[in-house]
């Protein structure tokens, strides 16, 4: 389908999405992304009502404490807990299903074994050696967290049905379909080594996860790492938001959370005790602390602000798919879940939307942090309840100030404009290649 281009840049980077688009590895990312899509969008509503609603620290409990019945909290708990944990909480699963199992379709081999050996695999190297709980896995791996895992080993395990197994007859034109035991003695070298490479994750993963070295080093940078020069901490804060967001875009974890504050560094806790004993957020000793700048600013949405992604597609969006991925994110994502967005675009993996992914955030954080530095607005220092609507954490963390409130509308409003040139040629890259059609092609 022909498409006109406003200008030789958005030409250029189109045709590159496009070159990258076709290459196996992004092609089954960008497939597996949609496959999960309705699991998270669904996860991410069972969120809500578990952050939001009912959580001890929820936004709606602390100014609905009459909500936090126990006996109710207690049966509301139960059953979200089991959605969430077999939706959003699985995703990982069902990624390298879907990695496993299009990895292997395209090699003409056979996909659904593939995908099966895919999730015992993933199992097995998550699984928890645990002497209090017999059955028991490591969840971080198993929701978004571990999306890049997933889908990086469900493509290895694709491969390994190439190499060591032949083409499934089933597949092929003109043969008759064999029955499962056969194609079962047809697959069983690859799935094999495939479970002998997952024991051997298994024992790595639980060495490293007891020892808590993933993320440790960083974590404990961003955290305990101070300095009283305001440059310093301005510098601080970028990178380590940068490294989130660049690791949130690879389906992976980052410093930072997008729906609610970690654990307090000692510079915002210097900054609290100034608000407590001034009985004010002005002049607060650290004025570009994490809480200021990233979780006042740059979490609209989620990581990436996608919050301004959704209301460009509104906007200037006229695909259907996108349309109707974008409202059915809107309500999880007022409310900084962006698992919906992320699946369903997809956002994740997406060459398309890394430069916004990006841009959005560090923008409103500059700008924040100019505005501070002017004295136009405080920083935030005082705690806000998980699950916040991301326009309000400024607003809320800075006691009510209307300037911290104007500036998070300023925020939504860089967010959107950052978002929508991306947005049209996103649309564009979907018309001359939809990847949402591949299966059904197949």
């Amino acid at each position: 389908m022909k498409v006109q281009f406003k200008n030789k840049l958005e030409e250029r980077l189109v045709k590159t999405t496009l070159k990258i688009q076709h290459l196996l590895i992004y092609r089954i990312i960008q497939r597996t992304l949609l496959l999960i899509f309705p699991f998270a969008l669904f996860g991410s509503f069972i969120k809500i009502i578990q952050t939001v609603v009912i959580g001890r620290e929820g936004f709606l409990t602390d100014i609905f404490p009459n909500l936090n019945n126990d006996f109710v909290y207690r049966q509301i708990d139960n059953i979200t807990n089991g959605l969430y944990n077999m939706s959003l909480g699985w995703v990982s699963v069902i990624a390298i299903f879907g990695a496993a199992k299009y990895t292997a379709k395209y090699y003409n081999r056979d996909d659904q074994i593939a995908g099966l050996v895919g999730i015992s695999s993933y199992l097995i190297a998550d699984y928890s050696y645990s002497k209090v709980q017999p059955i028991s896995f490591h969840p971080g791996m198993l929701g978004m967290r571990g999306l890049l895992f997933a889908i990086v080993l469900g493509m290895f395990i694709g491969w390994l049905f190439k190499k060591f197994s032949r083409p499934a007859p089933k597949l092929q034109s003109n043969q008759v379909p064999t029955s499962v035991l056969e194609r079962a003695f047809i697959s069983w070298k690859p799935l094999i080594l495939s479970l002998i490479i997952a024991m051997i994750f298994s024992t790595f993963i639980n060495v490293t996860y007891y020892s808590e070295a993933p993320g440790n080093f960083i974590n404990s940078l961003a955290t305990e790492y101070t300095s009283h020069n305001d440059w310093t901490q301005l510098l601080k804060t970028l990178l380590f938001s940068l490294y989130t967001i660049i690791m949130s875009f690879l389906g992976w974890s980052g410093t930072y959370s997008a729906l609610g504050v970690e654990k307090m560094d000692v510079l915002s806790t210097v900054n609290l005790n100034y608000a407590l004993e001034k009985h004010t957020a002005w002049n607060a000793p650290n004025p570009f602390t994490s809480a200021s700048l990233y979780h006042g600013f740059a979490t609209y949405g989620g990581t990436g602000c996608v919050l301004g992604l959704i209301i460009a597609i509104l906007i200037v969006a006229r695909d259907k798919d996108f349309q109707t991925v974008a409202r059915w994110a809107m309500v999880p994502s007022i409310f900084n879940i962006s698992s919906g967005v992320m699946t369903g675009i997809p956002v994740l993996f997406n060459v398309i939307f890394l430069i916004p992914f990006i841009l959005a955030p560090l923008a409103n954080m500059l700008m924040a942090a100019l505005a501070i530095t002017l004295h136009l607005m405080p920083p935030s220092v005082y705690p806000v309840p998980i699950g916040t609507p991301g326009p309000l954490i400024a607003f809320i963390a800075t006691n009510g100030s209307w300037q911290a409130l104007g500036f998070s509308v300023l925020a939504i409003v860089i967010s959107t404009c950052i978002y929508i040139p991306f947005v049209k040629m996103a649309v564009k890259v979907k018309i001359l290649d939809n990847l949402g059609l591949e299966e059904g092609e197949a």
